[in-house]
This record gives C-alpha cells, structure tokens and sequence, in this order.
C-alpha cells in the first residue's frame, strides 16, 4: 500500500511540478499515520500474547 501511495505521488509531481511541496507534505503524513497503524497493531498484538 505504502509503493502505491508513493507511485501515485510522483505522478502527481510529474503532472503539476508547482505542487510537489504540497504533494509531498500529504504524502508523508500519509506514510506516517500508516506506519504508526502498523506499529500500535504490534503493541497491541503483544499486549494481548503476554497476557495469555
């Protein structure tokens, strides 16, 4: 999912140049708030694996 989202933001740079700040700042917060997901899923997950 994170390939995908980065392909589609260099394809939007590639068409509007002037916007690749914008683009880019979204695109982090994207990758941010999907890699923080994934990490609270593995805190929970072990929470849960100690307690059994």
């Amino acid at each position: 999912m994170m390939g995908f989202a980065t392909a589609k933001a260099t394809e939007a740079v590639a068409r509007q140049p002037e916007a690749s700040g914008k683009i880019n700042s979204i695109l982090l917060m994207g990758l941010a708030l999907a890699e923080s997901t994934a990490i609270y899923a593995f805190v929970i997950a072990l929470i849960i694996a100690t307690k059994i």
